[in-house]
């Protein structure tokens, strides 16, 4: 019981009080576990016991990756998740956030530990949580508050970890998870609407807009097509290499709506010259989509001189149209060197760019038909090939594994979940199901205990059974 130099605490931006702490061990009924277990097989004797806040730190060290504080940030992506100390802070001070957290803590340590009375007991505080977030959000004064936007991201949170493949009851019925999760998704873009840009200047307003920021444009990318958030044009500010790779991907969702009703529209045109007005528009929307291409190229090129600045690592910073992966320094020789989250980032652009790049060959191939089709010879904006999915894909398999090495915490586990889905629907789509990648990918959330739970999640998207079927 000696005070710990686990650095959690710095990580968290609190002070470490660990000598002035009681703890209270609860669940000593339990044979099934040791009797110094901060777990309890019943909900309510958790309550009885006042350890609320023993539990939380509990879970928040649990979920959180133990990252070197020395690394400071300015590559990108370094703090694993801004948002939370901010959710803590609030969650002292008001009842709706404590309760949001609660259903969060409360959920991932309970299916961590195999403990479902904990689960029982979280989806308790969570229908509490969504009540009262519900009556705050029917004031417009009191909807702009940080605590209702804190309880929403917080309730985002809670919808990845409620797990679908439990037995429903009484208390935790069946329900669809993935609509749940994309309906507080979409209620949390417009309540950061609703709010405006000068709350997410300053103060806690500013973490919170990075916490829902990247859950916003997943949205967006995954429906293909824009939601109130990507659709905001705010100037926000911006302090490292993940912030630009975000504004950079956040006109993305818009482009792939635009594919797609391209494609739609040009089915009914059968004669007349209605065909080079929509031969000019494709191809205006071809230049602004490689425009994109350019722009990720550039801040790849970029991320990989400052890793190389900070840390001395010898590479030859090449750009993703020249050379090979296994010759020349990459994106994927570093990712892991400059903490878990600039890996998490790099995953994410590698996500990113996977969906898009597969859509714009898509669209390339149809605008190319289609000219072909009432043209002689002219030809579409030509597709660098390395403006392809191939290459993201390939490093996103080849580092699934790490998201769920110790140390890395339940926050990896979800973290993996944008990235691997997209990796593994590009390999099924490509008729290798079968390959080492795909398989590796899926092992990775198989034989993990917190990938088992984020596995469900998977389920709920049908990215695993729909491809192992």
């Amino acid at each position: 019981m000696r005070k710990p130099t686990c650095i959690r605490c710095q990580r968290l931006k609190i002070a470490c009080t660990f000598e002035e702490k009681k703890f209270v061990f609860v669940g000593q009924e339990s044979k099934s576990r040791p009797a110094n277990s901060l777990i309890s097989s019943s909900g309510n004797s958790l309550v009885k016991t006042g350890s609320t806040l023993v539990m939380d730190e509990y879970f928040w060290t649990n979920y959180l990756p133990q990252e070197d504080p020395a690394l400071d940030g300015s590559i990108g992506g370094i703090l694993s998740a801004p948002w939370i100390p901010s959710i803590r802070e609030l969650a002292g001070k008001d009842d709706d956030v404590k309760k949001a957290m609660q259903a969060c803590a409360l959920a991932g340590l309970g299916w961590m530990n195999d403990d479902r009375g904990l689960v029982v007991r979280a989806a308790s505080f969570y229908a509490q949580a969504l009540k009262q977030t519900n009556t705050a959000l029917q004031d417009p004064t009191t909807a702009c508050d940080d605590r209702v936007l804190a309880s929403c991201r917080l309730l985002i949170l809670f919808e990845m970890l409620q797990r679908i493949s439990s037995e429903p009851s009484p208390i935790t019925p069946q329900r669809n998870q993935i609509a749940d999760w994309r309906l507080h998704v979409n209620g949390t873009c417009r309540l950061v609407q609703l709010r405006g840009r000068e709350k997410h200047q300053s103060g806690l307003g500013v973490d919170l807009y990075d916490g829902t920021r990247m859950t916003a444009i997943i949205h967006g990318l995954t429906s293909r097509k824009p939601n109130i958030f990507t659709q905001l044009d705010w100037t926000v500010p911006q302090s490292n290499m993940r912030d630009e790779l975000y504004t950079l991907i956040n006109p993305v969702p818009q482009l792939l709506q635009d594919f797609d009703t391209f494609q739609n529209n040009g089915v009914g045109i059968e004669h007349g010259s209605v065909h080079l007005q929509h031969i000019d528009t494709g191809v205006a929307l071809m230049q602004k989509a490689l425009n994109v291409c350019y722009a990720l190229e550039g801040w790849e090129i970029e991320v990989l001189m400052l890793c190389y600045e900070k840390q001395s690592f010898i590479v030859s910073i090449r750009s993703p149209r020249s050379g090979s992966a296994q010759e020349q320094g990459s994106l994927y020789d570093v990712c892991r060197l400059h903490g878990y989250g600039f890996f998490s980032t790099c995953t994410q652009y590698w996500a990113m760019c996977n969906i898009f790049y597969s859509s714009l060959r898509r669209y390339h191939a149809h605008l190319q038909a289609f000219i072909d089709t009432w043209t002689l010879g002219e030809v579409a904006p030509v597709l660098p090939k390395w403006v392809s999915p191939e290459l993201h894909a390939l490093n996103i398999a080849k580092v699934a594994g790490y998201f769920f090495e110790p140390g890395m915490g339940l926050w990896a586990a979800h973290a993996a979940v944008f990235p691997v889905s997209t990796a593994l629907r590009y390999f099924a789509t490509t008729g290798r199901k079968d390959s080492p990648a795909f398989r590796s990918m899926v092992d990775s959330f198989t034989n993990s205990k917190t990938g088992v739970i984020m596995r469900d999640f998977l389920n709920a998207i049908g990215v695993v059974q729909e491809f192992e079927s």
